[in-house]
């Protein structure tokens, strides 16, 4: 009897964890799907069309202070990143070459949320060009709205959202410049009318 009861325990056990195991799974699979949809990315962050948020962040390379007036003037990719994510470790060479055939297009911004030690390990010993602006408030998810990172904005001249969506890679940032290109158009074409 005690052997009964010791097999069948240990069976419990094995099948509770396997329910734990696919449970997980599930969850993950379930993310996965609903923040890659359509409805999710225009759930997300700012509204295309709207201003983006007054921020006051850092300078990772000089520390001077940034605010969201230094952006206007010219188009910018604006990205959030954290030092955890491997999805924004994995856009990182991605991003470098993105900068370097748009630069004269477009300001490349990286927004470094998280904590400041990390960051900096994030950052040492990696080549990433354009300008990362960190969160010293800790208020840059909040305020633009995200929920997961990397997400990324395309912004007008004036600092208006033209598009937005997760940024895992060099044709998500080429999908945003495609749609500020069509909204300029769009623009155009309604002056012209």
């Amino acid at each position: 009897m005690e052997r009964f009861l010791l097999y069948s325990n240990l069976l419990l056990w094995i099948v509770q964890l396997l329910v734990i195991f696919f449970l997980v799974v599930l969850f993950r699979q379930f993310g996965e799907i609903y923040l890659n949809s359509a409805d999710a990315i225009s759930r997300d962050g700012i509204p295309i069309g709207d201003q983006i948020p007054e921020f006051v962040g850092e300078d990772f390379a000089t520390t001077h202070v940034v605010t969201h007036r230094d952006l206007e003037g010219k188009p910018t990719l604006l990205a959030f990143i954290s030092p955890n994510c491997g999805a924004c470790k994995d856009l990182i060479p991605e991003w470098n070459q993105c900068c370097t055939d748009y630069q004269e297009k477009l300001n490349f911004v990286l927004m470094g949320v998280g904590d400041r030690e990390k960051m900096e390990e994030f950052v040492r010993g990696r080549e990433i060009r354009g300008r990362i602006i960190w969160d010293r408030r800790n208020q840059f998810l909040q305020d633009f709205r995200v929920r997961v990172t990397p997400f990324a904005f395309i912004l007008d001249e004036k600092g208006i959202v033209r598009g937005k969506g997760l940024c895992n890679g060099k044709e998500h940032i080429e999908d945003l410049l495609e749609e500020l290109e069509s909204t300029r158009q769009t623009n155009e074409q309604e002056v012209f009318r």
